[in-house]
């Protein structure tokens, strides 16, 4: 009697219908690395993040925006080449002193506490510390009486000041439009009016040293952009606080 043989039908290995199962995976894991590293990014310190703008800062030899508006091309600390007005000292020193890097830091800290102050500028340059104040923060157009709206600045700012020993030096700006008013019958007076009014308020309500103080009103000669647009009158309609580096600083 013959042997009956059988033959079972080969059937394919299971694992070539899964191999995709090994690129899903790694896919996975990419994506799972990608979403951690994302988070670590918006976590990062922001005292190591200031000193980061400052090492670049020392590196370029430029001034280093800390805050506020965002610069745009061929607008810096430094006035409109070859106008008149342009004021000396724009380009930070190869090297801050210390004491203003801490002092930056602290001005940070202190105004991003509240984002009503996001339109001030920041800037370390040759001058010291340069606070660019948008005119709306402060003054309605073409006054110099603070707004309600501008005292909670003025008290950071003032107890901010309180903390140190530096020189401080407000030089009011307005744009190229002109006014002519019984108080003011030009720029030139309503920018001083304004650099002297804040000077004022930080002696006579928070009785700040005033042998530490001096104002300045430079009218529309020393325009930060151009006046020919309006985001470039918005930016020259300014009030600068400058917190000078310490002689031995």
């Amino acid at each position: 009697m013959r042997e009956r043989r059988t033959f079972r039908e080969t059937q394919p290995s299971r694992s070539n219908h899964e191999r995709w199962l090994v690129s899903y995976a790694d896919f996975i894991t990419l994506l799972l690395a990608f979403f951690v590293t994302m988070y670590a990014i918006t976590r990062l310190d922001a005292e190591k993040l200031g000193q980061a703008q400052l090492s670049i800062q020392r590196a370029l030899h430029a001034p280093v925006f800390l805050g506020g508006f965002p610069l745009e091309a061929g607008v810096g600390d430094t006035p409109a080449a070859g106008r008149t007005g342009d004021l000396t000292g724009a380009v930070l020193q190869a090297s801050p002193p210390p004491q203003l890097e801490e002092v930056a830091r602290t001005v940070q800290e202190s105004l991003k506490q509240n984002h009503a102050f996001a339109d001030i500028r920041l800037l370390i340059t040759g001058r010291g510390l340069v606070l660019h104040l948008p005119e709306f923060l402060l003054f309605n157009s073409g006054e110099a009486t603070f707004r309600p709206e501008g005292h909670p600045f003025l008290d950071v700012l003032a107890d901010i000041l309180a903390k140190i020993p530096n020189h401080v030096a407000v030089e009011g700006h307005t744009d190229n439009r002109p006014i002519n008013t019984s108080q003011f019958p030009s720029n030139w007076e309503l920018s001083v009016h304004r650099a002297t009014n804040l000077v004022r308020y930080l002696i006579e309500a928070h009785h700040l040293d005033p042998a530490r103080f001096s104002a300045a009103g430079y009218g529309e000669y020393a325009p930060l952009g151009g006046n020919d647009s309006e985001q470039g009158r918005r930016l020259n309609r300014r009030v600068d606080v400058i917190i000078r580096p310490l002689v031995n600083g």
